[in-house]
């Protein structure tokens, strides 16, 4: 019988073993890899650990802190462990692992999921044409480069603007391919403004935005693809076709907490963040089990994903020393002009205050933050400056929050 079984051996996973450990518990750390530290190990760009560590690390020294940190407790690690399954029975958790060697059964009285996200996909895009090779994710193209020192092509195409696909053109550029073109249907990157500036204004990087890719030419491997002009709706605008000659196109178009998995558990899954809702301390609607990093919904630095893992921690001993007290049940919601809230409920009376992260719709300067209730403004803040591109976290007291059943995330 274990107290707790991480699933995940990224940075997040990583660190709530660690702080479990520390707090005594009897921990597990399931990685399916076989190596700890997650996507970070080919990340070798840097500006991680800015707000944790208050210095620029590359992916991989942010990585090894956390791993040293749980080598350094008693952490049973299993690399190679695919979890296959997991059940709740009678209060306890079954989860069946099948490694290289064997399969396995666990019993734990609680389960924390660190399983990330994953990339979308062309079809997923419904970009039309054929499947020839050259078609790659970000992720990918990051993997074969920094690792394998594959290039994927010369003549380059990526789709989207955010940040991974505009740290990836940089990096292209400088591995010395022949061409890149950055292309994306939002009016201005979607990706924070440093990485804009950074990867491709001061490399002077070809992009064009209000542009998708609506085909992929090619029968063995891509020749070209179609470019087409869209109108503020992504509609294509009739006229504009362009057909522009590539060797490689590479999709940095979004990506998905992996909650299916949660799902099976019998987890609600919030349809905005496509993860699952969670409460203040990180914990599923499925009792005993929690959710931390980039499975909870996208975040913009590794930092903020990290940070999930410390409270969750907190949310993990509560439950297993029977102190958690479910006894308030506050909806929180986004307003007109966010697009995402978490967590999506506050269940408890202790504590002061709680972090929210959520989400704008909207790209404003001197914002007000709301924090409402039948119309009626509980508490406010005042941001610089707010934008889609960019998750916001700000800090609630929950005592306005008592005798409240919905209260509203809004800002105007």
């Amino acid at each position: 019988m274990k107290d707790v079984v991480v699933i995940g051996g990224g940075p997040s996973g990583l660190a709530v073993s660690s702080e479990l450990a520390k707090k005594g518990y009897d921990v597990v750390l399931l990685e399916r890899n076989d190596e700890l530290g997650g996507l970070l190990q080919q990340c070798i760009h840097d500006g991680f650990g800015t707000d944790l560590f208050g210095e620029s690390l590359s992916g991989p020294e942010f990585a090894d802190i956390f791993i040293s940190r749980v080598r350094g407790e008693d952490v049973d690690i299993k690399l190679e462990a695919y979890v296959r399954s997991v059940n709740k029975e009678e209060g306890l958790f079954n989860i069946v692992t099948v490694t290289p060697k064997s399969v396995e059964e666990l019993e734990a009285r609680s389960v924390v999921y660190a399983i990330g996200c994953r990339e979308r996909n062309q079809f997923e895009i419904k970009i039309g044409g054929t499947r020839p090779s050259g078609v790659y994710t970000a992720g990918t193209v990051q993997r074969l480069i920094n690792l394998y020192g594959i290039l994927p092509g010369k003549d380059v195409v990526i789709l989207g603007g955010g940040d991974v696909g505009m740290i990836v053109a940089r990096h292209l550029f400088l591995e010395g391919v022949n061409s890149i073109l950055m292309v994306y249907p939002e009016e201005f990157f979607s990706g924070l403004p440093r990485n804009a500036q950074q990867c491709i204004l001061d490399f002077d990087i070809p992009y064009r935005p209000r542009t998708i890719v609506r085909d992929i030419l090619g029968d063995k491997k891509v020749k070209a693809v179609e470019l087409v002009d869209v109108d503020e709706d992504w509609e294509p605008i009739p006229g504009t076709e362009e057909i522009y000659h590539c060797d490689s196109v590479i999709l940095s178009v979004g990506l998905v907490p992996y909650s299916e998995k949660l799902e099976d558990l019998g987890a609600r899954v919030d349809k905005k963040t496509s993860g699952p809702m969670i409460n203040e301390y990180f914990e599923t609607t499925v009792d005993g089990a929690f959710s931390v990093g980039n499975l909870i919904q996208i975040f913009d630095y590794v930092d903020d994903a990290v940070k999930t893992s410390f409270t969750a921690a907190e949310g993990v001993e509560r439950y297993l020393e029977n102190e958690s007290k479910k006894d308030l049940g506050i909806e929180l919601k986004p307003g007109d002009n966010v697009r995402t809230v978490t967590p999506q409920r506050v269940d408890e009376r202790t504590g002061e205050k709680f972090s929210v992260f959520f989400r704008p719709a909207i790209e404003k300067e001197d914002p007000k933050v709301e924090v409402m209730s039948k119309g009626e403004v509980l508490e406010s803040c005042v941001k610089r400056y707010v934008s889609p591109s960019i998750l916001e976290e700000i800090s609630i007291s929950k005592d306005i929050l008592l005798g409240e059943e919905e209260v509203i995330i809004d800002v105007r």
